[in-house]
């Protein structure tokens, strides 16, 4: 038994469920050899980056949709992104606040990043 490590199910256990977005049952040994340990990390790890290529291109593809949108609407008459975002609030009987704004961002799948970042700058000059 020299050769095998006890493994902190856990750490394993959090790494499986950022990867397939569930966690394990009962599929993990308390003992690994070193190389089944290498490569169930580099396999979770494959999936992870897999899963963020993904996720990249959907968020890219959704922000080019949301901003077809805000043009579509700024050429029937809104005028500028800020009128056109508002008014696409008022249409989904939203408010112009900050946490309405992340959720109408957020129902269009833009990322986290654009979601508190647009909101904030447009609350803020509001």
């Amino acid at each position: 038994m020299s050769n095998l490590i006890h493994i902190n199910q856990t750490d394993l256990s959090d790494f499986f469920k950022e990867a397939n977005g569930f966690r394990p049952r009962d599929i993990y040994k308390d003992w690994w050899t070193q190389e089944e340990l290498d490569a169930e990390y580099k396999r979770l790890n494959q999936i992870c980056e897999e899963n963020r290529i993904i996720e990249t291109k959907r968020e890219e593809e959704s922000l080019q949709r949301f901003n077809i949108l805000i043009y579509r609407t700024i050429k029937n008459g809104a005028g500028n992104r800020k009128t056109a975002i508002r008014w696409l609030l008022q249409a989904e009987k939203l408010d112009f606040n900050l946490h309405d704004l992340q959720y109408f961002f957020w129902k269009y799948g833009l990322s986290y990043e654009i979601q508190n970042k647009w909101a904030k700058d447009l609350t803020n000059n509001n």
